[in-house]
């Protein structure tokens, strides 16, 4: 066992000196106080109109999704058509 464990000194003290590089020198973050945390999120300038009426943007919303499942609809078909697999004679 001793030779396993002098196997692991170098190791251990180079864990510990990387350790301590890591840490020396540095500084907390701030803290910020909890009403400033907790307080409602501030809307930037091209929101306020979708807060204020939020049928266009919901609109919006729909026709897009509305376009990305008929894409989605449309990659689950073949991608080879009927006809090129008829000429390739399969």
């Amino acid at each position: 066992m001793r030779h396993a464990s002098a196997a692991l000194a170098p190791a251990a003290l180079t864990l510990v000196l990387l350790i301590a590089a890591c840490s020396e020198g540095g500084e907390f973050p701030a803290l910020l106080p909890t009403d400033r945390l907790l307080a409602e999120p501030a809307l930037p300038a091209h929101a306020v109109a979708a807060r204020a009426d939020p049928a266009p943007l919901e609109a919006a919303t729909l026709a897009r999704a509305e376009a990305l499942q008929a894409r989605a609809a449309a990659l689950q078909r073949p991608v080879v058509d009927p006809a090129l697999r008829a000429r390739a004679g399969r």
